[in-house]
């Protein structure tokens, strides 16, 4: 699923494609990735253009020249793709714009679990969702805050978007190896100076897989990407790479490396 990471490089690429280029049509192939009509998005997208994008967590949203915002979740498998001619619309592109000079944008999402909304406002959508500030942006304050009083497992925290904005699975789980701390351990039981640990390699992991543009292959050979499977051998103590389920979410880690 994209993440954090993904998802700011999706703002990059339609940062660099789709601004400034008014919108003349709009076709949709599965009206089940639309959380409003398709006669609501025309109204409001179309004869306006991409001003500006926003991203909190997973969530991007992109400014229009109108009064609404775009929101795009690109859920399992979504991405944004730019191309000119209609024959090279991507198969999973079920989502397509057309702009004035010809260009499209397509949201390709095979697995149809990502989807498009209209908001008013960033601050307004954020407020009904219960997100914090993006993960990226958080303040230690805040985070310790979040933290407070709570009496369940670091991972499921590490992955409410109330807490964090746009730490996912993958990522709880290599935050967590980073930090030497097991995926299991209970945030009441955790100090201060454990939880900034916590802060301290969240912090690390995202600029690093932002840096690196998300490409798994290229992360520092010390991180668990390059090992996240079961019986596969933690870099720094040999041991096997255990697997269990976390929140509901399957979960890798070094027992040795992470006690609990």
């Amino acid at each position: 699923m994209p993440e954090l990471p993904e998802v700011e490089n999706y703002k990059v690429y339609i940062d660099s494609t789709a601004l400034h280029q008014r919108i003349v049509a709009m076709d949709c192939r599965d009206s089940r990735l639309l959380k409003l009509s398709q006669s609501d998005f025309e109204t409001h997208l179309i004869d306006q253009e991409f001003k500006a994008t926003q991203r909190i967590g997973k969530y991007l949203f992109i400014e229009t020249t109108g009064e609404k915002l775009l929101v795009i979740h690109f859920g399992m498998t979504g991405r944004p793709n730019y191309y000119k001619s209609e024959d090279d619309r991507p198969k999973y592109g079920h989502i397509q714009l057309t702009f004035e000079n010809g260009f499209h944008f397509a949201f390709e999402n095979k697995r149809k679990f990502g989807w498009w909304n209209l908001a008013n406002s960033v601050a307004e959508f954020k407020a009904e969702h219960s997100l914090s500030d993006d993960a990226r942006d958080l303040k230690l304050d805040d985070f310790k805050a979040s933290l407070k009083n709570r009496k369940t497992d670091i991972k499921k925290i590490l992955m409410d978007q109330s807490v964090a904005a746009g730490v996912g699975n993958w990522m709880a789980d290599e935050i967590l190896y980073q930090a030497k701390i097991h995926p299991a351990k209970k945030v009441e039981d955790m100090s201060t100076e454990v939880i900034e640990r916590v802060f301290e390699a969240m912090k690390t992991v995202i600029e690093v897989a932002i840096e690196k543009d998300a490409h798994y292959s290229d992360f520092p050979e010390h991180f668990l990407m390059h090992f996240r499977k079961e019986d596969a051998t933690c870099f720094h103590t040999g041991a096997k790479i255990e697997k269990m389920k976390v929140g509901g979410r399957t979960t890798y880690f070094s027992p040795e490396w992470q006690e609990l």
